[in-house]
């Protein structure tokens, strides 16, 4: 039984004239990816070519930061497939990637239905970052998904060589657990304080 994946593509373009580029490539997969997969299937690539348009196809949902045309260089994409799929998309956003190695690719995916998700840091082809969630609590919720995009949105910004704040924003990550920890480790004495909370509450209503 395959469950369907959905995807949330966020690419970070260097123009605006590349970010068309890409929204229209993202839309046609290329013939290196039409080949491989016929290779790996024994299928004719004249054959499979529509299907597999059909499947990796992204299409724009929204600018991101100027939605002015003119001058917009960041855009979302959105997909959803079948997870048998997973190889054939992501490889398609791999050889997009590839192709215009000056963008930044942000990639969000989850499945509801087996409760997980993740989020992939993609450039000049290459995956670089990643984090993975596998154990949603509550269907659709993220549990334990850090925002691993946070660094190479703010270089993006600030026009800063992509991965350089990655350290920095790790070390300040950690401070913020450390601090959590510190403050709220005992979840047994913050249960305990509710309760507490609440016998004083109801005591000071019939007094």
């Amino acid at each position: 039984m395959s469950n369907w994946v959905d995807l949330n593509l966020d690419v970070l373009a260097s123009s605006p004239e590349e970010i068309n580029e890409i929204g229209r490539a993202l839309q046609q997969p290329s013939d290196e990816l039409i080949l491989w997969r016929a290779q790996k299937t024994g299928e004719d690539p004249k054959e499979i070519a529509d299907s597999i348009q059909e499947i990796v196809s992204f299409k724009p949902i929204r600018n991101l930061g100027s939605i002015c045309p003119s001058v917009n260089k960041a855009r979302r994409f959105e997909n959803s497939w079948k997870d048998r799929f997973w190889g054939l998309v992501f490889s398609h956003v791999n050889f997009v990637s590839r192709r215009f190695p000056k963008a930044v690719v942000l990639a969000q995916y989850w499945d509801d239905c087996m409760s997980y998700g993740g989020k992939i840091v993609i450039h000049a082809g290459q995956e670089i970052r990643s984090s993975y969630d596998g154990d949603h609590h509550a269907q659709g919720r993220e549990w334990v998904l850090p925002n691993i995009f946070a660094p190479f949105e703010a270089e993006y910004e600030l026009g800063l060589e992509c991965g350089s704040l990655w350290d920095e924003w790790m070390e300040g990550m950690r401070r913020q657990l450390d601090l959590l920890m510190e403050r709220y480790s005992d979840s047994v004495g913050l249960l305990d304080q509710t309760d507490a909370s609440g016998k004083e509450q109801k005591a000071n209503e019939h007094s």
